[in-house]
C-alpha cells in the first residue's frame, strides 16, 4: 500500500473536466489522482459484493450454468436430503434387529431352566378309573404356581384366542404400577413397534408371563423378581394399542392360558 502511494506522488496526476460551453468564464473541476484511485477502488468493490450478493440469493446463477452444471447443483441438494433419509432408516433398522434379536433371546430363555425347581419323581398312576382319568385330562391344566393379579384395574376385554386375542386387556389409568403375577426371571425388556414398552417374565415349570403395552419399564433383561414386585407402569404404547391398558398374557409350553381361570381370588 506504501509502495502504491510512493508511485502515485512520484508520477502524480489531475484530470480537468471542462463543460462545452461558450462562455467566457469557463467553470471547470480538477481530480487529483490519489483521490480517483481510491473513488474507483471503492467503487469496484461495492460492486463486486453487491453482483456476489445478486448471484448468491437470487436464480440469476443459474443462467451463467450450463444444463449439466444446473442439475448437478439441485442433484446434489436432492443427494444430501435423500442421504439424511437413509440414516435415519439405517439406525431404525438396527434398532429393529436389536429388539428381534432380543425376542430371540427371551424365547430361548423361555424355558426358565434356570428358574425351574428340582421336581420330585413323576407320581405314578392308580387307583380307580375315575383317578386315571383325573391325572390323564384335568391334573395338567391346574396351575403348578400361584399366579396373582398383576395391576388393579377393570377387564375391558377377556381372554378369547378364538378371535385371536391371547390375554386379558385391564383398563387403567397411564402410570398405574404394574407388578409381577410370580416369581421369575425377566428374559425380555424393550420397546417393541406393535406391543410397545413390554415385560416378559419366566417361571417356574415352564410358564411364561406378558405385560404389554407399558409407559416404563423398571425392570431389565436377566433381573430377578418375586411375586407383588413392582416392575412397570401401565401405558398406551405401540402400533396395535387401544387406549390405556395393559394387556396380559400367560403361556406354558408354548400354549397360551387364559389369565382369569388362573388367578387366586379373582
Amino acid at each position: 500500500m506504501q509502495r502504491i502511494k510512493n508511485l502515485l506522488t512520484k508520477y502524480g496526476f489531475s484530470i480537468v473536466v471542462l463543460p462545452n460551453s461558450n462562455q467566457s468564464v469557463v467553470p471547470n473541476k480538477t481530480f487529483k489522482g490519489k483521490v480517483l484511485f481510491l473513488a474507483i477502488m471503492i467503487y469496484t468493490m461495492i460492486l463486486f459484493l453487491l453482483l456476489s450478493l445478486f448471484y448468491t440469493f437470487t436464480p440469476a446463477k443459474y443462467l451463467l450454468l450450463r444444463e449439466s452444471d444446473i442439475v448437478r447443483v439441485k442433484g446434489f441438494g436432492q443427494f444430501q436430503t435423500l442421504n439424511d433419509k437413509i440414516n435415519v432408516l439405517v439406525l431404525e433398522i438396527e434398532k429393529l434387529k436389536k429388539t428381534n434379536q432380543n425376542l430371540k433371546n427371551a424365547i430361548y430363555l423361555g424355558d426358565s431352566t434356570l428358574i425351574k425347581k428340582p421336581t420330585s419323581e413323576k407320581k405314578e398312576i392308580g387307583g380307580s378309573i375315575w383317578n386315571v382319568f383325573q391325572e390323564l385330562f384335568f391334573a395338567q391344566n391346574e396351575p403348578s404356581i400361584i399366579f396373582r393379579k398383576p395391576i388393579n384395574g377393570f377387564v375391558s376385554r377377556s381372554f378369547s384366542a378364538n378371535n385371536g386375542h391371547f390375554g386379558t386387556d385391564f383398563s387403567v389409568k397411564i402410570g398405574t404400577p404394574i407388578y409381577s403375577a410370580a416369581n421369575g426371571y425377566v428374559v425380555f425388556s424393550d420397546y417393541t413397534v406393535n406391543d410397545g414398552y413390554m415385560l416378559i417374565i419366566a417361571h417356574a415349570d415352564d410358564y411364561i408371563t406378558v405385560y404389554k403395552h407399558c409407559s416404563q419399564l423398571l425392570k431389565s433383561t436377566r433381573d430377578f423378581v418375586t411375586q407383588g414386585e413392582l416392575i412397570a407402569l401401565s401405558g398406551n404404547t405401540g402400533k396395535l394399542t387401544t387406549g390405556p391398558h395393559l394387556h396380559f398374557e400367560i403361556w406354558k409350553n408354548g400354549f397360551v392360558l387364559d389369565p382369569e381361570k388362573i388367578f387366586v381370588n379373582y
